[in-house]
């Protein structure tokens, strides 16, 4: 890595407030202009002679090519005008159908087009948005500036890296990929490259942890200086990153919206046998409470509210515990306590393992809900995780200790050139416009979609539903289609596994514990009569392919056991059927025992619309707003507490 290029790239963005009040209206209808079909029009237009453009370039021998790319890619290390870009779009259509043996359509084109302009383009699963992102990250790293692909998960990073390398390295671009599971220095080599395939922590969390080794260098002007004299190195060697300059995320909705809910923390653990002994002190006071008498869990809130006076209660008690604590009275103070105590009574009634969490080598692994995959290095805060420990009889961690924290909405708003893709981009465009200043442009399909989604069918109990989802895979199994079942959490999927080899029906099962046949068992998914059982592992991103005997019978048939409490995640889970043109179908169902429905929809509402017969998907679609209400919030919270910090504190990238 370049020290120099180091220095000048680590220079940031100036983060510009989010609008409120009389300014958020003007700008909201700013966005809307942008957002117009004039725009679009005028892309695909470009698009179009493009494609012409790159079909000239077809009679080229590979050297006379590779010259031409070469040549143009000097130009990029400037500002270049529509001729130039154009022409550079061209040559890299011609490159993939060279290095990957297909051209890039039209819409593809235009797709790559609108991320080069800072859009979020939406554009339908299956419509080939790894190798649009691909076609803008080639020339956007011909500027030798840093060049991000955000992916979904760990295994989107490796596989997309993987697939498109042969195209990078053709036009004339280096590429690495950045998962959890590496070391400092595969990190530094895989950024080091003209673009880097990531997750969103993962490139958060590297950024934070190389401002902490930046220490007071973090002004860049303080950094120009320090460049003349020895103290630059007293820190470059612990840095990993080049800087931030391009970002181009895929599947943007779930990474700036679903994943953004709560903030990054780095933490450090530190030793602390005087909280540890207290943890076990609250968690063996919280055996002692009987549900519905001494407290009561509120499953919509995903809390615990006591029935009983706490404080007098553990205040009568507290200089016994504070003895038996070794004399170590702070810890056992009656509100401390208190709190302790609930996060136990939460960790017994409100996190389960198999769902929220796993155990690998006696240690809690968290499993992210959203994607159904395992996030290793990751832990809960305010006690909740030694609770866990405790519960599931494992040593105890140590207390963390903050040393570092940002926001997903703030981290992107740092990046100078930022744009992502989605297939379900529309419904958050209002957020995606106020909060990251990034319109969306919906890229129309390049083949008419094939896929007939069923109505949504809903049960009393999950057991009833259940039945009814077997009853639709023995009859779908017969007539020869692959079947990808999709569940919400690993016990589910493990459920369906039994339920499926009790009938005498073979399936393969992706859940977190059983990730790591993933690619073999998804390249297998489409074969005839193939029977898969996935957690949300296999909503986004995933490519299942389907043979030409599959396709005349009808298809990959998906069904969604359990709805998402975002609509956009089952869309994502429906999309792995009927792809660029094939035929497919989905059905999903939904239970008034689902998560969704509990904890989002009130008791009365409950019980009226489970004798609601046809109408009863009505609750489903009123619970799912009011999930996506709530998670708004959080994600409105965040951004206040991220003001809040900068205000008061000055550190989180404002003068970097």
């Amino acid at each position: 890595m370049n020290l120099t290029d180091n220095y000048r790239l680590t220079s940031l963005k100036r983060i510009k407030k989010i609008p409120s009040g009389l300014d958020a209206v003007v700008y909201r209808l700013v966005g809307k202009f942008k957002e117009r079909s004039s725009v679009r029009r005028k892309l695909l237009r470009t698009a179009r002679k493009i494609d012409a453009m790159g079909k000239e370039f077809a009679s080229l021998e590979s050297s006379e090519l590779k010259k031409k790319l070469f040549d143009i890619r000097e130009k990029f290390k400037r500002p270049v005008n529509d001729d130039v870009l154009a022409e550079a779009f061209a040559l890299v259509q011609e490159s993939v159908l060279r290095v990957l043996g297909y051209r890039p359509y039209v819409e593809q084109i235009a797709g790559a087009l609108a991320l080069y302009n800072g859009y979020i383009a939406e554009m339908s699963t299956g419509e080939g948005k790894t190798v649009t992102a691909a076609m803008c990250g080639v020339i956007r790293g011909w500027s030798g500036r840093p060049c991000h692909v955000i992916t979904a998960n760990d295994y989107l990073a490796s596989r997309d890296a993987q697939i498109m390398g042969g195209l990078y390295n053709f036009c004339g671009v280096s590429v690495g990929a950045v998962t959890g599971t590496m070391k400092p220095p595969d990190r530094r080599a895989g950024y080091a490259a003209d673009v880097t395939y990531s997750t969103a922590k993962e490139v958060l969390a590297d950024f934070l942890r190389d401002r902490i080794a930046m220490g007071k260098s973090q002004n860049f002007s303080k950094r120009i200086l320090d460049s003349f004299t020895l103290q630059q190195n007293a820190f470059s060697d612990k840095l990993v990153q080049r800087g931030l300059f391009t970002a181009i995320v895929d599947e943007a909705d779930n990474v700036l919206i679903d994943e953004a809910v709560t903030p990054l923390i780095i933490s450090r653990e530190k030793e602390n046998k005087g909280f540890n002994r207290t943890c076990e002190i609250a968690f063996g006071l919280s055996n002692n409470l009987v549900r519905d008498v001494d407290y009561k869990v509120d499953i919509k809130l995903r809390t615990i509210r006591f029935l009983v006076d706490m404080d007098e209660r553990l205040e009568e008690i507290q200089d016994e515990l504070a003895e038996k604590n070794g004399g170590n009275g702070g810890f056992c103070r009656a509100s401390f306590l208190k709190d302790l105590v609930r996060q136990a009574l939460i960790a017994r009634e409100l996190f389960f393992l198999g769902r929220q969490y796993l155990i690998e080598e006696g240690k809690v692994v968290i499993v992210d809900e959203s994607t159904g995959r395992k996030m290793p290095m990751r832990s809960w805060n305010g006690g909740l995780h030694q609770m866990i420990e405790l519960k599931e009889g494992l040593e105890l961690t140590g207390l963390k200790e903050t040393e570092a924290r940002m926001s997903f909405q703030r981290f992107f708003r740092l990046y100078k050139h930022f744009s992502g893709m989605t297939g379900t981009g529309k419904e958050a465009s209002n957020e995606f416009w106020m909060v990251y200043g990034t319109p969306v442009l919906c890229i129309p399909n390049h083949r008419k979609n094939k896929r007939k989604i069923y109505r949504l069918k809903t049960y009393s109990t999950k057991e009833s539903k259940r039945k009814a989802i077997m009853d639709e895979v023995v009859r779908i199994h017969k007539l020869g289609r692959p079947i990808l079942i999709g569940t919400k959490d690993i016990d589910e999927s493990e459920t369906f596994g039994r339920m499926l080899s009790e009938s005498g029906l073979f399936c393969k099962i992706i859940n977190a514990v059983r990730s790591d046949d993933e690619a073999n068992i998804i390249a297998e998914a489409g074969k005839a009569g193939a029977i898969t059982v996935a957690t949300n592992m296999a909503g986004r991103g995933t490519d299942i392919k389907i043979p030409a005997g599959v396709k005349k019978v009808g298809g990959l048939h998906v069904i969604a056991t359990e709805c998402n409490m975002s609509s956009r995640i089952d869309r994502q889970l429906f999309g792995r059927s009927a792809r660029q043109g094939d035929p497919g179908s989905a059905s999903h169902y939904a239970s008034f025992e689902d998560e969704v429905l509990r904890r989002n929809l009130p008791s009365p509402l409950m019980t009226l619309f489970r004798h609601a017969g046809p109408l009863a998907s009505l609750a489903v679609k009123w619970a799912q707003y009011r999930a996506g209400r709530k998670s708004y919030q959080s994600r409105v919270a965040v951004q206040r507490t991220d003001t809040w910090l900068e205000e008061s504190l000055g550190f989180s990238g404002g003068d970097v």
